[in-house]
């Protein structure tokens, strides 16, 4: 992709420590992407990239997904 990453949609909250769901649209080429999210808390400290189990601090680490477009 050139450029930054779209920016995503959030949609509302629904309450206090939920997940949310987002969309992010692109013109995607052809070929493999690899697609990333984070979280960002209500006070804008985002979730850090390393991966570390949810005991005894809370999971971390950006979800990841791998797609082919054709």
């Amino acid at each position: 992709m050139e450029g930054p990453p779209p920016e995503a949609r959030l949609a509302p909250v629904p309450g206090l420590d939920t997940w949310r769901q987002w969309v992010a649209e692109w013109d995607a080429a052809p070929g493999s992407h690899t697609l990333r999210c984070r979280a960002t808390d209500g006070t804008g400290h985002t979730q850090p990239g390393h991966r570390a189990p949810p005991f005894p601090d809370g999971a971390t680490g950006w979800h990841s997904v791998v797609v082919t477009v054709t």
